[in-house]
């Protein structure tokens, strides 16, 4: 009995081989965000130190498959520079929650999705953290900078028919085809698995955790929205940053603003740091530039 108390409080303590020396143990970023000044926003930044035992990062709905065919190409493309934020920031000793909505039947006998069920009860839990957000009280101070009533694809026609065909054709079901994570970031046993606010809360709680960062997609939706996003974390006390360059929207240039998608992106970003949390990019965690989107000129 004793062994069996001892492992189950083990998996909540960091693994073993993410022990890093006292002076590297932190994450040294510079936070965006945009203050009111007259009612002009201002961007504005602030420097932190955020202890890396002390931090999350969550990865929001990286699915495997997308009805966007081209939601699909810049996922494709943003996911090897996302598996290298993940690896450098679980590497010095951050917690990584995997957030692939509704497809946990994928994950039924993960180590990290067994890690996220067993999490214990935290003592208090948020009112509604179960649920959707589709809105804080101080966005109410602003206007949404885009519109997003379609749905946000902006596939070509032939191309998202054909798409919709192959989806089809292998068995799933082309308006909701994920099954799983993307392939192409790497869900350790040391890592956890959930798409449930409650889990994830009883997560950050049991490990103290009380700084998170958030990559993933789409920023417009799921990012803000899911009960494990941004809006959530935000209004309950956590310290939440969106990481702006491991992100994108799902947003048709042919609907208002009528702006790029990669403008549309940037609207969604400044919405964002105006009213929810701030953003950093991922270069302050692996150097080099920050990612770009290679049609984003």
């Amino acid at each position: 009995m004793r062994i069996a108390i001892l492992a189950g409080l083990l998996a909540f303590l960091p693994n073993a081989t993410n022990v890093v020396r006292a002076d590297e143990a932190d994450f040294r970023l510079t936070l965006r965000l945009r203050v009111e000044k007259a009612g002009e926003y201002a961007v504005t930044t602030r420097a932190e130190a955020w202890p890396a035992g002390k931090t999350a990062v969550i990865v929001c709905d990286m699915w495997d498959a997308h009805h966007c065919l081209n939601a699909v190409r810049r996922e494709n493309e943003m996911v090897p520079r996302t598996e290298a934020f993940l690896k450098k920031a679980r590497t010095k000793g951050a917690f990584i929650i995997h957030a692939p909505s509704s497809c946990m039947a994928a994950y039924q006998d993960h180590p990290a999705r067994k890690r996220a069920q067993a999490a214990p009860p935290a003592r208090t839990l948020p009112k509604g953290i179960d649920q959707w957000c589709s809105k804080i009280p101080a966005e109410e101070k602003g206007k949404y900078p885009i519109d997003q009533s379609d749905g946000g694809e902006d596939d070509d026609p032939k191309e998202h028919a054909e798409w919709h065909a192959k989806l089809a054709a292998t068995g799933r079901n082309p308006k909701s085809p994920w099954k799983s994570q993307h392939a192409g970031l790497t869900i350790r046993d040391e890592d956890a698995v959930s798409d449930s606010g409650v889990e994830v809360w009883n997560l950050l709680e049991a490990r103290g955790i009380d700084r998170v960062m958030l990559v993933g997609v789409h920023t417009n939706m799921c990012v803000l929205g899911r009960p494990f996003g941004l809006r959530q974390l935000a209004k309950n006390g956590k310290n939440v940053v969106l990481v702006r360059d491991l992100t994108d929207t799902m947003y048709n240039p042919k609907m208002p603003p009528m702006v790029s998608h990669f403008e549309g992106t940037r609207l969604i970003v400044a919405h964002v740091e105006k009213f929810v949390c701030p953003t950093i990019t991922s270069d302050q965690l692996l150097g080099g530039k920050e990612f770009r989107f290679a049609g984003d000129e």
